[in-house]
């Protein structure tokens, strides 16, 4: 079981990318709709075995750019370091879609 953890410079974020299956939040402290997720999102990284990372986008520009993050808060998860699914956290995101995100990524 995991707990969401901040992370932050491009060679942590690739060395993570390396540890087989990975989920990416990109997220950011003004943001409204990122801190109405964080809850639902803890809770869920404490449900899988998929350790979930928190990027903030503020501080990782090139990341968000590599991954075409252009909303936010998006969730991009990650099967041998290539991205495989994500979710746009935007609007009426609920627990249960971030679970069928998990769920369908991970099949």
């Amino acid at each position: 079981m995991y707990m969401m953890a901040p992370i932050t410079g491009t060679a942590n974020i690739d060395k993570v990318l390396t540890e087989g299956d990975v989920i990416l939040g990109f997220s950011a402290p003004w943001c409204g709709y990122c801190r109405r997720l964080r809850p639902m999102v803890e809770k869920l990284a404490g449900e899988i075995e998929t350790p979930i990372y928190g990027i903030n986008v503020d501080e990782d520009e090139d990341i968000a750019k590599r991954y075409e993050v252009e909303t936010i808060p998006t969730l991009i998860y990650f099967h041998d370091g290539k991205p495989v699914n994500r979710i746009i956290g935007y609007g009426n995101v609920g627990y249960n879609d971030l679970k069928s995100f998990v769920e369908k990524a991970s099949e």
